[in-house]
Formats: C-alpha cells, structure tokens, sequence
C-alpha cells in the first residue's frame, strides 16, 4: 500500500499566528521527528519571516512547537522554567479520551472551549486546534514577570493549574497537566504527525489550524482564582496596624536580604517587581505617580499578610524603587506608617460584603459597590491637574478613560451580571467618585519631577535669542526667563500673581504654534476661552493646559483684548466643573502666551505694560525640541532656588515699554478717513496737504487737537502714507503744518478742494 503524500505546512498561517502572539518577536520555535528523541530549536525575529517560512517548509514530516511565553533575549535552545521572562497568556490543553474517534472528540473538546465554556471562565482570547485535541489561551492584560526562580513559577502555575482543575471537574478526559510556565504548544499552520505507535491505532497526520482568534479579548488577573499553593504555607490573616510598629525607629529596622524573602507569603511576582523598580515596566503609565505605586504595593503586602514590621522595611529600604518618595520625605518613619495604616483600612473595607441577604448573598449598598469595584479590578484615580476623574485596567479595557455615562452604565451592568445584585445609578457613581478621591494625582507635576538634573549649562535666559531667532537684549532675555519661571511657579503653586503675557511676532507660518507646543507638550492649549458664555466654559477650555496660545492677537477687536486684558490678571476661575455639585475656585495653572503676524496689535495707552512683545525670527524648532527639557530643568531649579522675580525692571523694563510703544495699533476709524484723503497740491515736488484739512476731514475741533488725539490722528496718516513736516513751513502764501506723501508708491490724485 502506497504511503500517503505528507501534508503541506501552511507558513502564511504560522508566520501570521506568531506576529500576532508577540508582534515584538523575538518567536523560539522547536521542531521534533516523531520517531525519534530530543528538539531541534530555531530562533527568529521580526524581519526575518521570508526565513521563517522557509524553515517551516522543510518540516512537514515533523512536528512545530512554539514557546507560549517569552524567554531570556538569545536562547536558541528550548527553554526551561528558569528561561522563561513573563507570562502572557494563560493555557490549557486538552487532549481527546483514549479509545474515543478523534474526530469526533475534538469537537466534542472545542465546545467545551466555546458554547460550553465552563461559567467560571472568560472566554478564551485564542482556540487552537491541534490536529488531534485542542488548546484555548487567555491573553493577559498584564504579565505576570518572571525573575528565574522556581518560587515565581510556580506562583504564576497556581494560575493554569486552577484552569486545569475547572475542566477537569464533573466530567472525565479532563484537561492535561501542562500547566507550566516555560509550556510549548504546537504551531497553528503545522503538522501533527502521530509517530508509530499512533498510526498503528489509526491515527493520521492532520494539520493545527485556529478556530477562533479574538484579539480584543484581554483579561486581568482578577478574573481567574489561583489553585491552593502546593506545599506553601497559608497567607496570615490580615491584622490591624500594631502599637508595636509605631515604635520601631528607623535606624533600627531590619533589611530584607532580598525581595525573595517575600516568598514565605506568597507574594506574587508583579508584586515583586513594583517593590524592586517602583514601577510597572511593562506599563510606565498604570501607576501615574509614585504615592499611587507606593499605595498599590502597601495593599498587595497587606493581602498576602505580611506583617507590618515586614512591610516597613520594604517601604524605607532605599534598595527598592517602590521606597524612593518615602526616604525623600522629611518624615520618613511616619510617612511609612501612614501608608501602611492606609493600607490596611482599604484592604479591610474590602473583605466581605456588608450587607448581605441570608443566604450571604451581596445587597445593594455603597459599601458593596465599592467591594464589587476592587473585584472588577477597577482602578480609579483623580487627575488633579485636568480635574478628572479616571477609571481603567479593568475588564471593560475599551472604558479605560475619563469616567463617563457610558461607563457608569456598562460598570452598573458589570456588577449585576458578575455579582447578583444592582448597586443603582448613584451607588455606582459615588463609589466611583470616593475611589478616584483615595487615588489622586497630578501629572504637570509629576513631568515637572520627571525631568533630568539640569546640566548647569545656561539656556533659559537665551532661549527666546537662540531658538526662536529674537534680537539679544536685556528685555529678550528677561522676558523669556520670566515667563517660564511663572508658568513653573504656577504648577507648583497655583495662583501664582503673574499679570503678564509673552507676545511671538512673526510671518504667519514661522513656527512660532509649534515652539509653544514643544515647550508644553502634551499640556499645551490653543483653545478660544475668550469665546466662553461664563467662567465653567473657560473652566472647560483651559482644562489640562499649562501653556495657553491667544492666537493672532492683531485680528482681535477691542472688546476682546480688553477681555484678553482682564484675563491675563486672573488667579483663579470660579465654575462648577463636571460632576461637581457646587460652584468652586479654581486657582489658574497656566500661563498666555499670544501670537500674531501684525507689528501692530495694541490698542491704546492702557493695560499695555501686560504684553511683552517680542520679534522672532528663523525658528529652530529641532533644537527647541532637543534641548526642552534642559530649557525647563533650568527653570525648575531657577524656581526651587527662590532667586527670580515675576515682572521685569530696570533696563528690561525699558526694552520693554519700547517694544510695546512700537506694537501700538491706529484707530481704526481715523485710519479709514486717512486712506481717503487726497493731496490739495505738491511741497517741494512731494505730495502734500494741510494738516488742518486732515483734522477738518476728521471732524476734530481746534480745541480738541492736542494730547493723545493728536498722536493717534498722526499714527493715522502715517500708516496711511502721510508723514508731517518738519514744523511750519510756507506753503500757498502763508505759513502752515503740512502732511507730505512718503510712500514709494504714486500718492492718490489730487483735488482742488476737500468735501468737509
């Protein structure tokens, strides 16, 4: 009997499976005959798929394994638990009944992975069929990392082993045992070629294809239960804070020898690696600020049941990141203790239900609503800067975001469903509302922290000079200085008195947007808050701003740069923000900056002292950008160091009473009568006529034609082409002031006399 043709591995299948498993690479994959012993590893990253698809090619007799998870960066060999990095996905494998028709028991396998999932179970992200039985993965929304050590591993296997057990309960030809982390999985796209044995009991070769892929679906740790640690001891009881603690000294506290004597407690790998870093590595973003790492860590001690004497000595040893805010702190004995007491009141308001039906069964309380909350895994956070309140890292991944009506519903919905009882639409907004006070943050001050050491070499004083083209004075760079040590001191004390605003003059296109943008970054606003109906809609304008843009100042009318003139002497803006009840102050974190392409953009003598105008030229927006952060460093350390002041004196105050005499606009009504005057003859070959004529023509009484009305009609002429003469000369047989044309161009024809 003639040996069948083997089958044909489909690369594209493989090569597209695995980009999608770790689009990031690197993808370990082993190739195994099935008649004989050992693997054969290959190591490919992205950029190389052409190479990997011929590799596959050339393994159809043989049988493709995959590394579920990564490894340690350039393993070429399959990997054992001590290679293994992180958990990405959690798996189970189940293999068909012995004696039963494979065909037959893989559908009766895939079902169970689908229309009769187990109800403790999420649906899975990936279903695989192996050629015989099948496997389902659960993409994790944050890994579980992994240093090497057979402690880690076999906490994050408690995880798989309790998916194992469901599928194993009440029905026999359960789950394999293959719940360990460094698992490998046989390739979607692959062969399964049954050695000898198998053939010889009817099996034949089949390919591994994926039934379903849902890529949207990711899911939290908090939606799967651990098996019972094997031969751990049990967590102990979470206990009150002790008198004892209080008395420790800090000079006296006893170091860990290192995070992995945690393990006695079962304390999680992701637990270890925030206590080591300070941070998520894998997420920068999950914990906005240090407190709320250093609150998050407290909490995951407290639930493991590590004493308080314990969890003090990882909260002020300066060998873990997660203790950097506290041995800052000016008290760092108490503040240790404070977040521990902290700690311990949260993680005691969320054990158990209260108040409960008699079969123990959740009713609706806000007690409740919050327990149900933190088994969501909801994390709630106030963004003190934008004055938001934030929700995410939960089941409900496509909510992750400001706190919304859609989410109050959806999150309703969620604990109905999960818990068996409706918290109601204002339980659910106040639970929500109390977790976002308990975890506040601003982030201006935390990019502000964030910044490097300033190198000590001078740019704040120049910066207006050097990257943005301006002439080099000392009003240039008092101005540029000041400005930013304003909009510094206003992040860090808010209402900071600062009754001044940056003007950049230049061509419309120079860059002169994108230089305010760099400097803000993602705190910058170009929004029109002179438009707003009230002070809640400048409120809403300026939410999350640091650096406001006033564009093109020189197309405003007067009535908005009086507004504009106001604004700029503001502290502080009176409104009822969103969700709030009542009316409240809301001290200003920004500073203006205005933009415009006119010379000419102030309109009168008064309020003009708030402008500081300033001349850009060829704009250099790379360097801007490269240099930002040292820019803002130094005015950090400027304002930390208490050696500047918010107004300009002496001769920067002079450079700056010229630039804004200079910026001064002319009144527009007189300007149109200006532009239509015509010449009454020529002085000296020149265009001319009699300054009287022009006030005649204005409507300005003898009386009247002195003072600041007489500079304003001369500004008039003069930006209309007119200049005055040098005093009376004599013109027309008697002496008089005249105006002569100045301008390059023919002057308007002239007429014998003046309609008046």
């Amino acid at each position: 009997m003639a040996q069948a043709a083997p089958a044909i591995i489909d690369t594209a299948a493989a090569v597209s499976f695995l980009q999608w498993l770790r689009p990031e690479g690197p993808w370990l994959l082993v190739a195994k005959h099935p008649e004989r012993n050992g693997f054969r590893p290959k190591l490919f990253a992205p950029g190389q798929e052409a190479d990997l698809a011929q590799w596959l090619a050339g393994l159809s007799s043989q049988n493709v394994y995959y590394h579920l998870n990564p490894s340690r960066d350039g393993l070429e060999k399959k990997a054992a638990k001590s290679d293994v990095t992180a958990v990405r996905f959690l798996h189970v494998d189940i293999d068909p009944r012995a004696g039963e028709d494979v065909g037959e028991e893989r559908q009766r396998i895939i079902g169970r992975l689908t229309h009769n999932l187990p109800k403790e179970l999420p649906p899975p992200t990936a279903i695989i069929s192996s050629g015989a039985g099948a496997q389902a993965l659960w993409a994790l929304r944050e890994p579980i990392l992994l240093d090497g050590s057979e402690a880690q591993a076999a906490e994050a296997e408690r995880y798989t082993r309790w998916i194992q057990g469901v599928f194993s309960k009440g029905e026999s030809g359960g789950a394999d045992n293959c719940h360990n982390v460094d698992r490998i999985l046989r390739l979607p796209g692959s062969i399964n070629n049954p050695d000898a044995k198998k053939r010889a009991k009817g099996r034949t070769a089949a390919p591994a294809t994926v039934v379903e892929l849902h890529p949207e679906r990711v899911y939290g740790l908090e939606s799967f239960q651990q098996a019972p640690a094997q031969g751990a001891a049990a967590p102990a009881t979470v206990r009150s804070s002790g008198a004892a603690l209080a008395a420790v000294p800090l000079g006296e506290v006893e170091p860990l020898e290192s995070v992995d004597a945690l393990d006695k407690w079962n304390v999680p790998g992701w637990l270890k690696v925030l206590i080591v870093q300070g941070n998520d590595p894998d997420n920068p973003a999950k914990y906005p600020s240090r407190s709320e790492a250093l609150f998050a860590a407290a909490c995951g001690l407290v639930r493991q049941g590590v004493p308080d004497e314990v969890i003090f000595s990882v909260l002020t040893d300066e060998s873990f990141g997660i203790a950097e805010s506290v041995v800052e702190h000016k008290s760092p004995e108490k503040y240790a203790r404070r977040q521990i007491d902290k700690a311990r009141e949260a993680v005691g308001q969320d054990v158990g239900w209260n108040p409960t039906n008699k079969a123990g069964e959740p009713l609706k309380s806000l007690h409740n609503t919050i327990t149900a909350l933190r088994l969501i895994g909801l994390e709630c956070s106030y963004d003190l800067f934008r004055r938001r309140n934030m929700v995410g890292h939960h089941q409900m991944q496509e909510l992750s975001g400001e706190f919304s009506d859609m989410a109050e519903v959806l999150i309703r919905r969620e604990i109905r469903c999960r818990f068996g009882f409706d918290p109601g639409k204002e339980y659910v907004r106040d639970a929500v509302l109390e977790l976002c006070a308990l975890g506040s943050f601003d982030p201006l001050r935390d990019h502000l922290h964030g910044l490097p050491t300033w190198d000590g070499a001078p740019r704040l004083d120049s910066w207006l000079v050097r990257y943005l083209g301006a002439e080099d004075s000392p009003y240039i760079r008092a101005a540029g200085a000041t400005w930013l040590v304003a909009a510094t001191a206003r992040a860090f004390e808010p209402g900071t008195k600062f009754d001044h605003m940056l003007v950049l003059v230049g061509a419309q296109g120079c860059g002169k947007s994108s230089a305010l943008n760099i400097l803000a970054g993602e705190f910058f606003s170009d929004a029109n808050f002179l438009d707003a109906q009230d002070t809640r809609e400048v409120l809403e304008a300026t939410e999350g701003a640091w650096i406001v843009e006033c564009a093109e100042l020189a197309g405003m009318r007067r009535k908005d740069v009086e507004t504009l003139k106001h604004e700029i002497t503001r502290r502080e803006d009176r409104g009822r923000p969103a969700y709030a009840r009542t009316v409240v102050s809301v001290k200003r974190r920004f500073v203006l900056a205005g933009t415009t392409n006119s010379g000419r953009f102030l309109h009168d003598e008064t309020g003009n002292r708030r402008f500081w105008p300033v001349e850009v030229g060829e704009i250099d927006l790379p360097g801007l950008q490269a240099d930002r952060d040292q820019i803002l460093a130094e005015a950090l350390a400027r304002y930390r160091s208490g050696d500047f002041q918010l107004f300009l004196a002496d001769e920067a105050l002079e450079g700056a009473q010229q630039a804004q005499e200079a910026r001064r606009t002319v009144e527009d009504g007189l300007l149109e009568i200006a532009e239509g005057l015509h010449p009454e003859g020529f002085y000296r070959d020149t265009a001319a006529i009699r300054t009287d004529t022009v006030y005649q023509s204005m409507g300005i009484p003898p009386e009247r034609r002195v003072g600041q009305l007489a500079t304003n009609v001369r500004r008039a002429m003069e930006e209309a082409g007119w200049k005055p003469s040098q005093g009376s000369v004599r013109w027309q047989g008697k002496k008089q002031r005249l105006y002569l044309w100045a301008k390059d161009e023919p002057p308007p024809p002239p007429v014998s006399a003046q309609p008046f």
